[in-house]
This record gives C-alpha cells, sequence and structure tokens, in this order.
C-alpha cells in the first residue's frame, strides 16, 4: 500500500510546473505582460473551487473521497489537452482557460493526504507512510520541470504529454487502490461473519460490529478489526 501512496505523491507533482509556466505560456501566444497578469488571476479560484469540491463531495456523499479524487483528476487532465490541441490563432481564450485547469492540483493532494490519514494507523507507520508520499513529491518536484524547457514554448508539448501521462497514470492509481482496499475489506467483513474473533471489534454494549478497533495500538495490518475507506 505504501507504494500506492508513493505513486500519488509522485503524479501530482508531475502535473505542477504548469502553475509556475502558466504566465510563459500565456505570455508566448502574444499576450503583454500586463494582460498575462490580468488574464491569470483566476487559475487561484479555479483551484480553490476544486480544493473546496474535494473536501465537500466526501463530506456529503460519505465513502466518495477516492471517486471525488478521480473526477477532480479530469480537471488538470483536460487542461493538459487543451493546451496541446487549440490552435494558436482564433483560440486565445481557450488555450488561458486551459492553464487554469491545468493548475487545479491542490485538491488532489489534499485528497491524497487525506486517504493517507485515513487509512494508515498507528503514529509510527503513519509518519513513515508520510514522508515515503513526501520523498515521492519532491522527485516530481524535481524531475518535472526539465519537462518544460525554452525550446518547447510557447505550446510545451513535452511538458503536457508528461502532464496528460501523469493524470493518467494517478487515475489508474486511484482506482487500483479503491480495488485493493475493497478487497481488503470484504475478506474481513467474511471472515468477521464466520465468528473469527480478531476480525470483529468490541462495540458499546457488549454488542460486537466489524470496523476501526479505537483503542488498537496496531497497524492497520495487524488490526484485523481495521476497515479501509474509500
Amino acid at each position: 500500500m505504501t507504494w500506492i501512496y508513493m505513486m500519488m505523491g509522485l503524479c501530482i507533482t508531475l502535473t505542477t510546473p504548469i502553475i509556475k509556466f502558466s504566465a510563459s505560456v500565456i505570455n508566448g501566444f502574444g499576450y503583454s505582460k500586463l494582460r498575462t497578469m490580468l488574464v491569470g488571476m483566476p487559475a487561484g479560484a479555479c483551484n480553490t473551487a476544486t480544493v473546496w469540491i474535494g473536501a465537500l463531495v466526501p463530506r456529503m456523499f460519505p465513502g466518495t473521497r477516492t471517486y471525488t479524487a478521480i473526477g477532480l483528476c479530469f480537471v488538470p487532465l483536460l487542461g493538459a489537452v487543451l493546451l496541446m490541441t487549440l490552435p494558436r490563432e482564433g483560440a486565445e481564450w481557450g488555450i488561458v482557460v486551459s492553464t487554469w485547469l491545468g493548475g487545479c492540483s491542490s485538491a488532489l493532494l489534499s485528497s491524497s493526504a487525506s486517504i493517507i490519514a485515513s487509512n494508515v494507523n498507528r503514529n509510527t507507520k503513519k509518519s513513515v507512510v508520510s514522508v515515503d508520499f513526501f520523498i515521492a513529491y519532491c522527485v516530481g518536484c524535481i524531475v518535472s520541470p526539465f519537462a518544460w524547457t525554452s525550446k518547447d514554448a510557447p505550446r510545451y508539448a513535452k511538458g503536457c504529454i508528461l502532464s496528460l501521462s501523469s493524470m493518467i497514470a494517478l487515475i489508474i492509481t486511484y482506482v487500483g487502490f479503491a480495488i485493493v482496499v475493497k478487497r481488503k475489506n470484504a475478506s474481513r467483513d467474511a471472515k468477521a461473519a464466520d465468528g473469527q474473533v480478531q476480525y470483529i471489534v468490541e462495540g458499546s454494549g457488549g454488542s460486537q460490529q466489524a470496523g476501526v478497533s479505537i483503542n488498537s495500538d496496531l497497524t492497520n495490518v495487524q488490526d484485523k478489526g481495521f476497515r479501509y475507506t474509500i
């Protein structure tokens, strides 16, 4: 599971250079420096909006965090596609909007961090997994700018292809995560239904329920009563 979390961190940050290079992209398509600054301002609002979507949808519809993250992947994915394919003449505003959409990666970072927080049990293991996630995050930050070279301006095709590829890989990672945790939960639920006590958590009033063992000092792998959240 740790490798899945690291893959999330890597794929997310491979798309982030568009945030830094958006001004260069817009300016390269004929906008003045002042107008580039003005038309680039809504990018922050778009990014903030996706963060709120990533936070509110799982709150209103529990069990949809991973699916919401998958949906949010299509925002920067669409931005990369538009930036690569829109014609240089007559689609200036479309190119501007593509830079807005391409930079909407903060929601994916917060969603992935939330997935880790909910599915990794105990402080020591959570710290180790978080460090691994951060290492992958840093690798993505270091590597990704090399795809955005001046010789590819103003379209930056290599950077767009990298963003497109990383978003597809991230979607596959989220889908793989959902499949893995569903299978783990189904296996533990089946064993709990068979009466295997290590897969059952004592509830209040002496009742028994399958779920997270709140007072457990075990990791999510060792604690058979732990249930993953999607």
